[in-house]
C-alpha cells in the first residue's frame, strides 16, 4: 500500500528531448538499445550534465496483432542538437507530477498511486492524452552497453502522474 508520505510532488521543467518509439515484440529492450547507442554516439552525458531519461506506453492501436507492443523513450538533449531518424526532436511541456519510486517492474504501483491521488482532497489527476503515466529512470550508470543486461534487474524508476493542485 502507498501512503501519502511516500509521494513527492515535483515540478518538472519544460525540456527538449530526443524521442524514439519502438513497435515490436520487445519494444522496451529495443528502445533501450537505441537510446544507449544514441547517447554513446552523441556523447550526450558529456554535453548535458543533467541527462534525464523517460519512458511510457503510448496510446496505440495494435490492429489485432497480439504479440506486438509499443514503448516510447525520451532522452533530454541540448535545445540546439540536430536529431536524425529513428529519433525525433520534441519539446516536453513539463508540469506538476506526483512521483513514487519503485524498482523497475513494479508497474502495479501506478494504479495504486492513482487511487491515493484520487483520494487526496488537494490534488487531482490531469489527463495528458499521450500517456497514462510516465516513468523516469533514476540509475543513469545503467545506460551503457556494459550494463544493458543489468538494466531490467537493477533500475529504479519514478512513476510520474500529472496532477494539479485544487
Amino acid at each position: 500500500m502507498i501512503n501519502t508520505q511516500q509521494i513527492r510532488f515535483i515540478q518538472i521543467p519544460a525540456m527538449t528531448i530526443a524521442s524514439i518509439r519502438c513497435i515490436s515484440t520487445s519494444p522496451e529492450k529495443d528502445s533501450l538499445n537505441e537510446v544507449i547507442h544514441f547517447m554513446m554516439n552523441r556523447n550526450i552525458s558529456k554535453k548535458n550534465s543533467e541527462v534525464r531519461h523517460f519512458g511510457y506506453i503510448p496510446q496505440f492501436d495494435k490492429g489485432g496483432v497480439a504479440d506486438i507492443d509499443v514503448f516510447e523513450r525520451w532522452i533530454t538533449i541540448p535545445e540546439d542538437m540536430e536529431i536524425v531518424e529513428p529519433f525525433t526532436k520534441k519539446t516536453f511541456s513539463g508540469g506538476l507530477y506526483a512521483a513514487y519510486t519503485v524498482p523497475l517492474g513494479f508497474f502495479d504501483r501506478a494504479a495504486m498511486l492513482k487511487d491515493v491521488i484520487n483520494a487526496m482532497p488537494n490534488y487531482q489527476l490531469v489527463t495528458t492524452g499521450e500517456f497514462d503515466y510516465l516513468e523516469e529512470y533514476l540509475n543513469d550508470w545503467l545506460f551503457s552497453p556494459k550494463h544493458e543486461n543489468e538494466f531490467f534487474t537493477q533500475a529504479q524508476i519514478d512513476i510520474l502522474l500529472k496532477v494539479q493542485k485544487i
